[in-house]
């Protein structure tokens, strides 16, 4: 206490007192050498690594007044943009500082005012992935209006080239630029918030060059694009597929442009999935092209302007979609837009080897016939459709029938005549079209066929509406009402063209039980081709059909009334409902003479046809014992039987009385051979 000075207080005396006397054990331990050595040398670090900061920084803000004194302000050359471009790309990679990201703003505008092409396509190889650097760079660029029109001009240039665009720098650099690292630019100016207002007026082209590189890429993606996107996976959470992401930026555009309703309406129809397959792909194109149809009308005449342009060049991965959206577009009724200029692009495409092309086409046709102005300046394309029609079948038959009627209809007929003869002799091809809808067209249009020959080709007609009277006779029968319906009208206005008064009497009577003995009876049309036409029809699916085929070939059982007295056996014979029964009064061999008439084409040919005639008639008759259907195998078995019989006997009286004589005697063997099947089949 002694020792205390006065003024420090006792408690703290007292501690430093204990501290004094503490033993060594509790005395603190001292810093040796090493430890205020290495605390020296760590304040020395430290000092270092800020003093190193404040240089880069220093050198960063040199080379950022470099790079302003170089560019604002004065005229850079274009061989050193992409070198400038460089510089500034790799200064914003360098300094990631939110207050840094804009310090050369002004620099990069006035570069990409200047030189568009080279920043575009300079920082699209500095950063295919868009990364963060990249990415400020475009969003300021875009996001300007002096340099946004320019820079969204050559993302397009880009965009429609695939997969590669191949251009080359004002530096010499010609190192091909991925397309897909443009759409992957495309998808990040898209965002909300840095939406650019120039996006609309480039809207036509972003459309289509994102549809045509979904085509493309569906159906065909190099190696090193896949390397990119597996790249892109790795690091956000995007599709692997190319095709998947360019879709994914197509919805992006609708979106921004407040088309969202057609997005989720394109979406519940599962558009979206079917427009990445490239076996369905242009059927998506359509069906997206349909519902643009809503969009306003200025847009929509600035879409097909695009597509015209573009199909009037030689792009061929590009035809496809590109004619199945103007084919779609041209169906707006309110559209103003040249036909002509767009017919003109036809012709070329008519002569292409892909059928989806041609019926493309032939589809737009269709619809541009429909107004008659448009049907009138087609004439010029009606030599190629009719070229067409051998080789197209189905609907796509069908949409030809359907423009050559409309443009004929149009034309005066001495103009139409030519044509006209040409599908006389091509449309009955099609009347045993599979398709219904291709058929009825081809029938209704054979008859308005005979409407447009005038003068001299009229007789030409004739012999091509001969050959038409069999296909259309047994059309009569067929199981489509409105099939039969038309055939009926065809054949009568054959009969009426070809002047023959009796069968044109019996389709107004509705008499087509006595079609074929009129057909048969008249001398003056050759049967020699009866046969010919006749054969197709007993391998029809319809059982009409090849039943009528059978009977006309050779009816071995009579289907008529009885013979009215005084009647002469080679006269026409007429039918009943009943089938079978013989008027009282007439002898057996009288009745048989007079049906000898009605035996189809055995009593008309029999003697004239050639060895090499019977095994083919003998081998189709003999198919149709085993049909389907009963009464045409049992009426088969019949006809073969009387066939067999009548070419086995002597040919020794000439005429109608040595075939009749014939005939009586394979129809009394064929009597009882037939009582002996019954029997057979009753067991």
């Amino acid at each position: 206490m002694a020792g205390r000075h006065p003024s420090m207080p006792k408690k703290a005396w007292m501690e430093e007192e204990d501290k004094v006397n503490a033993s060594p054990a509790q005395q603190p331990d001292e810093l040796t050498e090493v430890q205020v050595l290495q605390a020296g040398w760590d304040q020395t670090e430290q000092e270092q690594q800020q003093q190193q900061d404040r240089d880069q920084k220093e050198e960063q803000k040199a080379i950022a007044v470099k790079l302003d004194e170089r560019v604002v302000g004065r005229v850079v050359l274009s061989k050193h943009a992409p070198n400038i471009l460089k510089s500034i790309y790799q200064w914003l990679v360098s300094n990631t500082e939110e207050s840094a990201q804009h310090r050369l703003d002004k620099s990069l505008l006035e570069l990409a005012e200047e030189h568009p092409h080279d920043v575009v396509v300079t920082l699209l190889r500095c950063s295919p992935s868009c990364d963060r650097a990249a990415a400020t760079m475009w969003r300021l660029m875009t996001s300007s209006a002096r340099t946004a029109r320019k820079v969204m001009a050559e993302l397009c240039c880009v965009l429609k080239d695939w997969p590669l665009h191949r251009t080359s720098t004002s530096d010499g650099d010609d190192t091909d630029v991925f397309v897909l690292a443009a759409t992957k630019v495309l998808r990040e100016i898209l965002q909300p918030t840095i939406y650019p207002v120039e996006v609309e007026a480039h809207f036509p082209l972003l459309l289509l060059v994102l549809l045509f590189q979904i085509s493309a890429s569906a159906q065909q993606t190099p190696e090193e694009v896949e390397t990119l996107c597996r790249e892109w996976q790795q690091e956000e959470s995007i599709p692997t597929s190319p095709s998947r992401f360019a879709v994914l930026t197509l919805k992006a555009l609708l979106c921004r442009l407040g088309y969202d309703m057609l997005v989720l309406e394109l979406e519940k129809k599962n558009a979206w999935e079917t427009l990445v397959n490239a076996e369905s792909h242009h059927w998506a194109v359509g069906q997206l092209a349909r519902v643009m149809r809503r969009i306003a009308r200025k847009e929509r005449q600035r879409i097909v302007l695009r597509l015209e342009k573009w199909l009037s060049r030689n792009e061929p991965c590009w035809e496809v979609p590109a004619m199945a959206f103007l084919v779609e577009m041209l169906a707006s009724d309110d559209l103003r837009v040249e036909p002509v200029r767009v017919l003109k692009l036809f012709p070329r495409y008519l002569r292409s080897q892909c059928m989806v092309m041609r019926q493309l086409v032939l589809r737009g046709l269709t619809t541009l016939s429909k107004r008659p102005y448009t049907a009138r300046k087609m004439e010029f394309l009606l030599p190629q459709i009719v070229e067409l029609l051998p080789e197209v079948e189905g609907d796509v038959a069908g949409n030809a029938l359907v423009v050559l009627n409309r443009v004929l209809k149009e034309l005066d007929v001495h103009m139409a005549s030519p044509i006209a003869l040409q599908l006389a002799e091509r449309l009955p091809t099609f009347f045993d079209n599979e398709s219904s809808y291709t058929q009825l067209l081809s029938i209704h249009f054979f008859r308005d066929v005979m409407n447009f020959v005038a003068g001299s080709g009229k007789e030409q007609l004739k012999r091509h509406v001969r050959q038409s009277v069999i296909p259309l006779f047994f059309h009569l029968h067929d199981e489509n009402q409105q099939v039969a319906k038309a055939a009926e009208e065809a054949l009568l206005n054959a009969a009426n063209f070809l002047k023959r008064k009796q069968l044109a009497n019996l389709l107004e009577t509705q008499q087509k039980w006595r079609l074929s003995e009129c057909l048969l009876e008249d001398d003056s049309w050759r049967t020699d081709g009866y046969l010919r036409q006749s054969l197709p029809y007993l391998q029809s699916p319809q059982q009409p059909l090849r039943l009528e085929a059978v009977r006309f070939i050779g009816e071995p059982e009579p289907r008529g009334p009885s013979v009215p007295e005084g009647r002469r056996a080679g006269g026409p014979a007429g039918r009943a409902t009943g089938g079978g029964s013989r008027a009282a009064g007439k002898g057996w061999r009288a009745g048989f003479v007079t049906d000898c008439v009605c035996l189809g084409l055995i009593a008309r040919q029999v003697e004239d046809w050639h060895e090499e005639e019977l095994p083919i008639i003998y081998e189709a008759i003999q198919g149709m014992t085993d049909d389907i259907s009963s009464s045409v195998s049992s009426l088969a078995t019949q006809t073969l039987f009387i066939i067999r019989a009548a070419v086995s006997l002597p040919r020794t009286a000439p005429g109608v009385r040595g075939l009749s004589y014939r005939l009586w005697k394979a129809w009394k063997t064929k009597r009882s051979a037939l009582s002996f099947l019954c029997c057979c089949c009753r067991a």
